[in-house]
C-alpha cells in the first residue's frame, strides 16, 4: 500500500512499499510547473504505517520493518537517513492518508525526432551525422574521405592549392 502526507502549500509526499523497497516520492506543484524527486530505500517489508513528522530541520519519515527501524529527513525535497530520532516532545504529527496508488508521472512520452533540414542540410541521430551540400559529418560510423575534402588550402592566404605545389601560386608562401 501507499500513503500520501502534506509537507505544505503545494508540497506533497507519496511512501510505497513495493517488495523490499520503500520508495518516497516528493512533488511540489505551483501554477504552471511541477516539480518531483523520487528515492528508493531498501528496508524489507513495513511491519506498521509509516510516520510523518514536522520538525525545526524539515520533515521526519519513521518506518517500521523487521530488521529495524529508519529514520529520514526531508529538507528542501531532498531526502536522507538519520542516525536518530529526534525527541517526540520537538515534533509535530502529521497525518498520512492511505491511497491505492501512487502518482504516476505527468509528462508524456515524446515521439522520436525526424531528420532536421534547413535548405540544402540534413542531420539524422541514428547514428548522427549530416549533410551538407557535398560535405558529410558522421559521429560513431567509419567515414571515407570524398574529393571534396582532398582539396588544399595555402596557410596563408587561403587559395586553393594541389597537393603537389610546393609553393602557393597566389601569394608565393612556401607549402609543406
Amino acid at each position: 500500500m501507499a500513503y500520501v502526507g502534506e509537507l505544505g502549500v503545494g508540497s506533497t509526499i507519496y511512501l510505497e512499499n513495493q517488495d523490499s523497497q520503500t520508495i518516497i516520492t516528493a512533488v511540489a506543484a505551483s501554477p504552471g510547473q511541477q516539480q518531483q524527486t523520487s528515492h528508493s530505500f531498501s528496508t524489507g517489508h513495513w511491519t506498521t504505517s509509516p510516520e510523518l513528522f514536522r520538525s525545526l530541520q524539515g520533515y521526519i519519515i519513521r518506518i517500521e520493518t523487521a530488521q529495524e527501524a529508519y529514520v529520514l529527513l526531508v529538507q528542501n525535497h531532498q531526502i536522507r537517513p538519520m542516525e536518530a530520532m529526534p525527541p517526540r516532545h520537538t515534533l509535530e504529527s502529521v497525518p498520512l492518508q492511505q491511497i491505492v496508488q501512487t502518482p504516476t508521472p505527468s509528462i508524456p512520452s515524446m515521439p522520436p525526432l525526424q531528420p532536421l533540414t534547413m535548405g540544402n542540410m540534413v542531420m539524422g541521430m541514428q547514428p548522427m551525422q549530416m549533410h551538407m551540400g557535398n560535405m558529410h559529418l558522421s559521429m560513431g560510423t567509419t567515414t571515407t574521405v570524398t574529393q571534396a575534402s582532398q582539396t588544399n588550402f595555402c596557410s596563408q592566404c587561403g587559395m586553393a592549392v594541389a597537393a603537389t605545389d610546393k609553393f602557393c601560386a597566389n601569394c608565393g608562401h612556401r607549402l609543406h
